[in-house]
């Protein structure tokens, strides 16, 4: 990996980082209650987030990667979990580097 492969790879990681703090932010304030989630942990099911969090979730989400979430295009289990979230932060980190 070259030095500029390696700088851009942090940066990116760095980013995401950055993201997923934000991510879990927002979803402490919705769940006051809720002081850790395991990053296997199914956001849904255990209500921590629910159907009228979710749209405003979709726009952090946009917001974050600078892209659109197409529902048409995005399956919903990749915001069940913070390991999928993550991953779909991830992706979209690359593709902006």
């Amino acid at each position: 990996m070259s030095a500029l492969e390696n700088a851009e790879s942090t940066n990116a990681s760095t980013a995401t980082h950055a993201s997923m703090e934000t991510v879990l932010d927002f979803l402490r304030k919705l769940n006051a209650s809720v002081d850790t989630i395991a990053w296997d942990r199914d956001l849904i099911e255990a209500r921590i987030l629910d159907s009228l969090a979710f749209v405003e979730f979709l726009l952090l989400i946009e917001e974050l990667t600078g892209e659109p979430v197409d529902l048409a295009t995005t399956d919903v289990n990749n915001f069940r979990t913070l390991e999928r979230i993550n991953a779909l932060l991830t992706e979209a980190g690359h593709a902006h580097v």
